[in-house]
């Protein structure tokens, strides 16, 4: 189970059966891992959902996670928002001065500092 989950945005479906998140090896961990697609909210949606089994990131470059999916199944679009679940996160902390507390409805309720 993700110990913390950091909100990427597909900015680009450049082909079939790849996105591209703005979240690369600047903004989360990957030394247990790749983040692994854990919740999805579509562009419009105020609520998110679970993302998509066949959804994994296989490679980061820096800014950039590339996200495989199955074209055939359902498909992120640009302007969605992805949960991407961090398996450790002390080395999600350094990148950070602060991270924002997102409660289950997608309300964020604070910040917290990061000193690490």
């Amino acid at each position: 189970m993700p110990a913390l989950e950091v909100w990427a945005l597909v900015q680009s479906v450049p082909e079939p059966g790849l996105a591209l998140l703005n979240a690369g090896r600047r903004d989360v961990s990957f030394d247990q891992r790749m983040p692994l697609p854990v919740r999805w909210a579509m562009r419009e949606a105020r609520t998110a959902g679970p993302a998509p089994a066949h959804w994994q990131v296989h490679s980061l470059s820096d800014q950039h996670a590339h996200m495989r999916f199955d074209p055939a199944g359902q498909a992120p679009q640009v302007g969605d928002r992805v949960a991407l679940g961090i398996s450790h996160p002390c080395t999600t902390f350094d990148k950070w001065r602060w991270m924002a507390l997102v409660e289950d409805d997608g309300r964020i309720s604070g910040t917290i500092h990061t000193f690490f």
